[in-house]
């Protein structure tokens, strides 16, 4: 049997509207809408109070907690003070139990009682992940920043409560932390994060010292970040740190030495000058390992990236391959000049020392611009040398496994 048109769309028309009437917000439980409402931005979520009277405390439970300029939109002129008081406004009225996670992210200075009081919220609200993150820089201008200005007024500066951390006030149940730009003075008797898994120092002012004591106690971290650090010359963890699986540290101006006792998975590193890598026969970088090499980012275990100015340095990298189980290589060389520390690292360094390459690119064009702003003698030029016309000469001569490509 056949059924009208217009019998048709009256069913339709019923079905929509018994659809529109089981989506209604109202009717749902409180819990499962305080759920709906934890998964919103704090500032969307606290907005969400106007819609109806019933939702109006529904935030006061929300347990991701994100403070920046993103979270007040509607305030044009946000400076210090009125975020200041915009953020503690909020958590006054927050419940202060269950938050996961915890992130300030605007320029603070001279503003150690309201950070401090905010850290004491996270850690009596027993937060598991907590950033703070006090520049108006992101990653991208901080290492210009770093080189043309060195030394940058950090006049009032926060210093990070490292005692509000402790184990006996309650800085147990932290698990993930991120600094930006203040201060870091652990004190050697420091007891805290002993539940830490991850902890990023970014543009953090922190001595050798300092870096030893966090680690010179038994913990649980997995993943350790230390980056734009200007005052670090030496990064030593005095006991073996059998957890530690990922080390980070990029552009340390000053550091000198990098020695861990720890059996490490990757290990991500950006300098600019020759930093002896040194790790105990505990670590995966003498044991079944592989090294993997990209974009002139050395890998001498399952992932290292290596980033240098200094074209020689790679050469310690490529020695110790043969102790490597396997090795995959593939390496790109920009602004090749044909200067003879270049040919040498192209030719013996990489092509001859290296039986399982796979690839090599020679690419005379400039990819990236030193910051000493240094640039090739122009043709015509008593020392000029042309990169292409080296590259074939010498490299491409030596390569009976066609794996050199010049660009």
């Amino acid at each position: 049997m056949t059924r009208k048109p217009e019998e048709s769309l009256d069913c339709a028309a019923k079905n929509r509207q018994g659809r529109r009437s089981g989506l209604q917000l109202n009717d749902l439980p409180i819990d499962v809408l305080g759920l709906i409402i934890s998964r919103l931005p704090i500032g969307d979520a606290i907005r969400t109070g106007l819609i109806s009277r019933q939702w109006k405390d529904l935030w006061r439970d929300h347990t991701m907690l994100t403070f920046s300029r993103a979270t007040f939109p509607s305030c044009r002129m946000l400076n210090q003070q009125n975020f200041i008081r915009r953020v503690d406004s909020i958590l006054q009225q927050h419940s202060g139990v269950g938050v996961e996670r915890m992130e300030i992210k605007f320029l603070l200075r001279n503003a150690r009682r309201d950070i401090d009081r905010w850290v004491k919220f996270a850690v009596a609200s027993k937060t598991k992940e907590l950033i703070l993150d006090l520049s108006d820089l992101t990653r991208f201008f901080m290492l210009p920043v770093m080189v043309f200005h060195p030394y940058l007024d950090r006049e009032g500066f926060y210093e990070f409560p490292c005692q509000l951390l402790d184990a006996n006030n309650g800085g147990s149940h932290l698990q993930c932390l991120q600094l930006t730009s203040m201060y870091l003075k652990p004190a050697a008797d420091f007891t805290g994060f002993l539940n830490l898994k991850r902890l990023n120092l970014i543009g953090v002012n922190i001595t050798d010292e300092g870096v030893q004591n966090l680690l010179c106690n038994p913990n649980v971290l997995e993943f350790l970040e230390i980056s734009f650090c200007r005052m670090l010359t030496k990064i030593h963890a005095p006991h073996f740190l059998n957890r530690l699986k990922h080390l980070q540290v990029d552009c340390c101006p000053v550091l000198e030495k990098i020695e861990m006792n720890c059996d490490l998975a990757t290990l991500d590193f950006t300098g600019s000058s020759m930093t002896p890598l040194i790790f105990a026969t505990t670590s995966s970088l003498t044991n079944d390992s592989s090294v993997i090499c990209r974009l002139f980012e050395c890998s001498n275990f399952m992932l290292l990236n290596i980033r240098k100015t200094d074209i020689l340095d790679y050469a310690y990298l490529l020695e110790i391959a043969p102790f490597m189980e396997k090795l995959e290589l593939h390496v790109q060389i920009t602004g090749f000049f044909g200067q003879k520390d270049q040919v040498e690292l192209a030719l013996h360094h990489i092509l001859c020392s290296s039986t399982v390459l796979k690839n090599m690119v020679i690419n005379p064009e400039i990819a990236i611009v030193p910051h000493d702003a240094y640039r090739p003698p122009k043709r015509g030029a008593h020392n000029f040398v042309d990169g292409r016309d080296a590259a074939m000469e010498f490299v491409c001569k030596a390569d009976h496994r066609n794996v050199v490509e010049v660009v």
